[in-house]
């Protein structure tokens, strides 16, 4: 699908498919190498633009850009290029154009900026759970982007299943689909454990899908500790009572609820 603004000097300026702009006229696209990029970002960035031929009149080669900015009116190509990748809005419009008197083409190049996460921490609100209570998993990612690429993993291992870890549902983040840069976020997830999952590992992992290129930073395991069974009533009696006339009669008595590893609680 294309779409076409007239000017008032009715000079068509056309935007055709794959990013490409053409005033009116005789026009050859410029040609990019590589035309789409995945770049790190603070990593070395290099793109080629040229053409077949010189044209016979003057003529202009050169590059938008937010950084950089090379031109040329005699040479067949002109290479936009920078030593440390690090202006996120690069990724907006980065495009070659070549002008021939009234007559304009610019080619886009498909540019993908990415930043690992500094940071990907799971922790468990606790460590140790009794079998059906429901406990917190929290996952902080710091530092990643585009942040409207990212989402999250949650796995977990088994030790009676080989520990390999499986992915059992994922999060997303509507609030940043607009977001081009990097970002901070924390997420939380309730689990309940039976007593089948105890031992088993959780893990969350911070997911860049960029077109298709799918990066996982994953986060250290962690691991449950969960407690089943029943508390045992044991009654102590602090003394034995003789029971006289006008005597005040006191017993005392403790229950103790213990759980392997689980310490002990007293009532």
């Amino acid at each position: 699908m294309s779409a076409c603004v007239f000017s008032s000097l009715l000079t068509a300026l056309c935007l055709g498919l794959y990013g490409k702009y053409t005033y009116a006229g005789a026009c050859t696209d410029p040609f990019l190498s590589p035309a789409s990029l995945l770049v790190e970002y603070g990593s070395p960035a290099e793109v080629n633009c040229s053409i077949p031929n010189k044209p016979v009149t003057q003529y202009k080669l050169g590059w938008e850009s937010k950084t950089s900015q090379p031109i040329t009116d005699n040479e067949t190509s002109v290479v936009w290029k920078l030593d440390r990748l690090t202006k996120w809005e690069e990724a907006e419009r980065l495009g070659c154009f070549f002008t021939v008197g009234a007559t304009q083409c610019v080619s886009y190049v498909n540019l993908t900026i990415y930043k690992r996460p500094d940071r990907v921490t799971l922790n468990s609100v606790s460590d140790v759970v009794a079998e059906g209570d429901q406990t917190e998993l929290r996952c902080e990612i710091e530092n990643v982007g585009p942040g409207g690429n990212l989402s999250v993993h949650w796995s977990r291992a088994d030790p009676k299943q080989d520990n390999t870890f499986t992915r059992f549902t994922h999060t997303s983040f509507p609030d940043l689909v607009n977001e081009m840069q990097s970002v901070n976020k924390t997420v939380n997830l309730t689990v309940t454990p039976s007593r089948e999952d105890a031992g088993v590992q959780y893990q969350c992992a911070a997911v860049l899908n960029l077109d298709q290129h799918l990066l996982v930073f994953p986060s250290q395991p962690v691991t449950i500790t969960v407690h089943s069974g029943k508390p045992s009533l044991i009654p102590i009696w602090s003394a034995i009572a003789i029971v006289l006339m006008f005597a005040v009669v006191s017993f005392q008595c403790w229950i103790y609820f213990q759980y392997p590893h689980m310490g002990r609680a007293t009532s």
